[in-house]
């Protein structure tokens, strides 16, 4: 057997059994859902304390960690623990392969240190960050530890593969808590964010690639920023769950896609609330792919869902058990939720309610479905298909729309069947083709 393969079964196991006796581990496979490994004799636990690292706030020990997770990494992989306290990073710590990071709850606290004037840098990020692909470290994690790092960027898979955060808790910091780039197989799952960044890039969780020449995105090694590889690397197969971002600082928006290739990325069961814009984005010239959003709340954001224009080569847009809503009037603008240049997408048990200007709005969509939707209380337009989308609309309702209920905008195809109207300006507005469907039946 190859030893990558054997030191990765080890780490499983690891994080099954052995791992399970802190911090309240539940016993559950690090990457899988269910395993009947037993922790192998010998498979190493580090305690930082025992090697000197101190969580006393006022101690700098990121080299001190730096070194420790090296020695780690020599050995294999383990499991390292980070006792109650506050850890001061001044530069940033980088994780080898089958490593797992583990905390005491809120209690653990992580921050990293700038010089003034220096601000950014990952917090912690992984070994192999500058190889092209997925040549990062690879079966690592990070779980109950809390983030409080105002001059600082947060933890950072960077061409990493196989990558679990659980049950982080995210306070200040300078960029975002978590920022994927360039790496695949990264999941989150509980996240608890209490504020955005302080710089202008601000949201609190960010799924990232680097792309030739981007001057963002790197670690600080305490004298200066060393930058990701900027191969194009898109970040694939990327899942955030069981999350709730409730921002006190109104930061732009609270779940980012920026700059791209995203390929399967996943957002569900969370809530966002309180962004200045929008509260899931997706930049404008983004290349976007099987995109799903299930379970998620978005309330008292200007906006709920923006998925930027581009005319054509998206595919794949899932939205489903979504609710849309910003009650407060002074707060809502622009559409509550907005796609453009998707192909094949389907929309069911959604609602977006409040002052928005539009409630959802589409532009270049292709064979779009949406079932069981309600739009309410738009200024002006409840459903707006502005621009060549091709769609069927069922078992909807429109209510409480200054303008039209329905708007089928040039070069659009929209087929509608069992949608209710009420108190809207309009029940249909047609500047392209819209008819009324009824389903095919046969033998």
């Amino acid at each position: 057997m190859a030893p990558s393969v054997l030191r990765r079964r080890e780490f499983l196991a690891a994080t099954s059994a052995g791992i399970g006796m802190l911090a309240g581990w539940g016993g559950r496979d690090f990457f899988a859902e269910d395993t009947g490994s037993e922790q192998p004799d010998g498979f190493p636990k580090w305690n930082v304390e025992q090697h000197g690292i101190e969580g006393d706030g006022s101690t700098e020990v990121g080299t001190a960690v730096h070194e420790l997770l090296a020695v780690v990494d020599a050995e294999g992989g383990g499991t390292v623990y980070f006792p109650p306290g506050r850890y001061l990073f001044e530069r940033t710590p980088l994780v080898g392969d089958n490593t797992l990071l583990v905390g005491a709850g809120r209690s653990t606290v992580f921050e990293g240190v700038r010089p003034e004037g220096n601000e950014g840098g990952a917090l912690l990020s992984n070994r192999g960050y500058d190889e092209p692909r997925y040549g990062g470290a690879s079966n690592w994690g990070v779980r109950d530890v809390r983030i409080d790092s105002p001059d600082s960027n947060g933890i950072m898979p960077a061409h990493a593969e196989n990558v679990r955060l659980e049950n982080l808790y995210g306070d200040a910091i300078y960029y975002h808590h978590v920022d994927a780039v360039s790496s695949k197989n990264v999941i989150v799952d509980g996240y608890w964010a209490t504020r955005g960044g302080e710089a202008d890039s601000d949201a609190p969780l960010q799924f990232d690639a680097q792309q030739d020449g981007v001057q963002w995105n790197g670690i600080w090694d305490g004298e200066e920023v060393l930058l990701v590889e900027d191969d194009d690397t898109p970040t694939t197969n990327s899942t955030l769950r069981n999350f709730a971002i409730e921002p006190e600082n109104s930061p732009k928006y609270g779940v980012q896609l920026h700059r791209g290739p995203h390929d399967s990325t996943t957002i569900k069961d969370g809530k966002i609330t309180g962004c200045e814009f929008t509260a899931i984005r997706s930049d404008p010239d983004n290349e976007v792919t099987n995109l799903s959003i299930e379970g998620v709340s978005c309330f008292e954001n200007v906006r709920g869902i923006t998925l930027g224009h581009v005319e054509d080569g998206r595919r794949g847009l899932t939205i489903n058990d979504v609710v849309i809503r910003t009650d407060e009037t002074e707060v809502a603008g622009g559409s509550g939720l907005y796609a453009a240049g998707f192909d094949g997408s389907e929309m069911s048990n959604v609602t977006v309610a409040g002052e928005f200007t539009n409630s959802i709005l589409f532009d270049d969509m292709r064979d779009l479905k949406m079932s069981n939707v309600t739009a309410r209380g738009a200024e002006d337009q409840a459903f707006r298909f502005r621009d060549n989308v091709d769609v069927t609309l069922t078992t909807a309702r429109a209510a409480d729309s200054g303008g039209a209920g329905i708007y089928a905008g040039p070069d659009s195809n929209v087929a509608f069947g069992g949608v209710t109207f009420d108190s809207v300006g309009t029940e249909v507005v047609a500047d392209g083709n819209l008819r009324e469907w009824s389903s095919s039946s046969g033998t």
